[in-house]
């Protein structure tokens, strides 16, 4: 607990003098580590200063709003509901722009008086304004991307923007340039060594992503519209269909709110990543103690699912649905591997297609991070 001050030495000295050379190792910042902690604050806010511009070009527009509404006052907060709001806020906590203080109860965001006057500056320059506006951009459409793809050509990825942002022409270095500098911000966003590819780095790593690749190379991509840019920006997968409503509020009569979330994020990554309706329930039971109670819960769960899943986009269809997919084909051998078998409640029929199971080298679905073999698989 400290007691909120305003000077960029006096709030960087708040911490211990080998936190502060660690702190500025991790930004790579040189400072003389021999030095006092003032000097050390000193050699800290000169490179800050020097790298400020650049590096807030990469920062969402929520971020600069917030630097300009604290370059007026200090804003304090209720900690853990603003930064669930708003995640982006420990971008300017990490490359210590802003500090956060505790104090008798109360958490306070302080922009130092001297990074105030280096960024102000800085923030209302009309050419860093338009710089931030298209790299802000960029962030969207990345975050969109891997959301819907989980892995995608960087050509395609180029032929998208140039669709939707023709007022911001990209050269292939260029885009390239400004992802690679964007990944720096954002821990998921990874290009592979050949440049050709980008995927989402919480999920595979480079040497998955050929494989990945080639098994979904029998589909075309989905064409995202801006519309599904904005909304696949902000949402991993898409709640607004009437499939993932009624599967909420299903689960809404046996769950509270905060582990509605959970459950509901689970179940859509099992159907995003096609794991399969069996190693979701095991899960279920496993991490949130859900056991069906009866008989007819089982069957309308199964129902629920199977519509879910049939009309949730995937990554194995390059972003389409496994129903859109089906009703563009012409034959049975076409049609794609995660169609769930269905049965139609009115009309008695069932289509027999078979249901993708995880594979021992997929990412385990309990979202530890580890591969499949080596945590659930066992």
């Amino acid at each position: 607990m400290h007691k909120p001050v305003f000077s960029f030495t006096k709030c960087l000295t708040t911490y211990s003098k080998d936190d502060m050379i660690g702190i500025a190792s991790d930004l790579r910042y040189k400072v003389r580590r021999s030095k006092t902690k003032n000097v050390i604050a000193e050699d800290f806010f000169a490179e800050l200063s020097l790298k400020s511009q650049h590096r807030l070009s990469y920062q969402p527009k929520e971020n600069i709003q917030l630097l300009k509404e604290l370059m007026n006052n200090p804003k304090k907060i209720d900690f853990i509901p603003f930064s669930r709001k708003n995640p982006e806020i420990f971008d300017l906590l990490y490359f210590r722009w802003v500090f956060l203080f505790y104090y008798e109860d109360t958490y306070t965001l302080v922009l130092p008086n001297e990074t105030k006057e280096v960024l102000q500056s800085i923030i209302h320059d009309p050419d860093f304004r338009e710089e931030n506006k298209k790299k802000s951009l960029l962030c969207e459409y990345a975050d969109a991307f891997m959301n819907l793809y989980g892995a995608f050509e960087t050509d395609f990825f180029l032929q998208v923007w140039h669709q939707h942002n023709k007022q911001y022409p990209l050269e292939l270095h260029e885009l390239l340039h400004d992802l690679i500098g964007l990944a720096w911000f954002n821990e998921r966003l990874r290009i592979t060594d050949n440049l050709e590819h980008i995927f989402d780095n919480s999920v595979m790593d480079e040497d998955e992503v050929l494989l990945f690749m080639s098994r979904s190379s029998h589909h075309n991509y989905y064409q995202p519209t801006k519309a599904d840019i904005n909304y696949f920006a902000k949402h991993e997968f898409d709640e607004r269909t009437a499939q993932y409503k009624k599967m909420k509020r299903f689960f809404s009569k046996k769950l509270s709110s905060e582990k509605l979330v959970d459950v509901m994020d689970m179940i859509m990554v099992f159907i995003k990543l096609d794991l399969g309706m069996q190693g979701l329930v095991q899960e279920l039971n496993t991490q949130f103690g859900i056991l069906f109670d009866s008989l007819e819960d089982v069957k309308e769960f199964s129902f629920l699912y199977t519509d879910l899943n049939n009309h949730s986009r995937k990554w194995s269809n390059r972003g389409h649905t496994p129903r859109k997919l089906i009703k563009n084909h012409n034959t049975l051998s076409l049609i794609p591997n995660n169609i769930v078998p269905f049965t139609n409640r009115n009309a008695g029929k069932q289509e027999t297609i078979q249901v993708k199971k995880v594979g021992r080298n997929e990412p385990c679905p309990c979202g530890s991070g580890k591969k499949y073999k080596h945590c659930h698989g066992k």
